[in-house]
């Protein structure tokens, strides 16, 4: 059997180019939407594991790119939309790790894989985004620590501008995609396949030497 990988959020944007990458390379892919699998939701985590693992379940590795974002000012940012930002985007990303555990340990040379964002450094009018990106970035190193001697690699990618939903509703006007993506060296949106393309190396056996590491793809932002 081919080994088994789960993509959080993995029907959309970064996670949908992962699915079809990884899935063209021969793994076993599990990709489901935020409704099969919301990891903002203890019971939801919970079910979703119930029904699609065994006591036995192999994981091979796990992507957490489920998220959401929010813009606002201090001012104007709401406690509510705060703590759905960091309930999703960073304590989901805990929920899945803690439940793919297991799964994790009974395979050989496994991987997590967290998506960041270049926004863990500082963006205004965004503080809950870039408050749960950074923490991201502390999780990712707190469990490369912790897991490195059940032989998980845990990493973080941290892209810049990247041309899915998300990206294209916060540059939703032309002077905005001009201005951001102007400041880049390369002056283009990412695409996600590039995305796809770090993690297919990053959980191949090429890659067993990086662990606990942030790494950066922004066309040189």
């Amino acid at each position: 059997m081919s080994k088994m990988i789960l993509i959080t959020g993995g029907s959309r944007g970064i996670g949908k180019a992962c699915a079809e990458l990884l899935k063209k390379e021969g793994y076993q892919v599990l990709a489901p939407n935020s409704k099969e699998l919301d990891v903002g939701c203890d019971e939801s985590v919970t079910k979703y594991f119930t029904a699609n693992f065994k006591a036995d379940t192999k994981l091979y590795a796990l992507i957490c790119n489920a998220g959401i974002f929010h813009s606002d000012s201090l001012e104007n940012h709401s406690i509510d939309d705060w703590e759905e930002v960091l309930n999703v985007n960073l304590t989901g990303t805990f929920r899945a790790c803690k439940a793919a555990l297991p799964y994790l340990r009974n395979s050989t040379n496994s991987n997590i894989l967290m998506i960041s964002s270049v926004s863990a450094e500082g963006e205004a009018f965004a503080p809950a985004y870039t408050a749960s990106k950074a923490g991201i970035n502390g999780l990712c190193k707190s469990l490369a620590y912790e897991l490195g001697s059940d032989g998980i690699n845990v990493n973080a990618i941290a892209p810049g501008w990247v041309k899915t939903d998300m990206g294209t509703g916060i540059l939703h006007t032309k002077e905005l995609e001009k201005d951001n993506l102007g400041a880049t060296l390369q002056n283009r949106w990412i695409e996600p396949c590039e995305i796809a393309g770090l993690v297919k190396y990053l959980i191949s056996p090429e890659a067993r030497a990086i662990t606990g590491q942030i790494l950066t793809i922004d066309a040189g932002l």
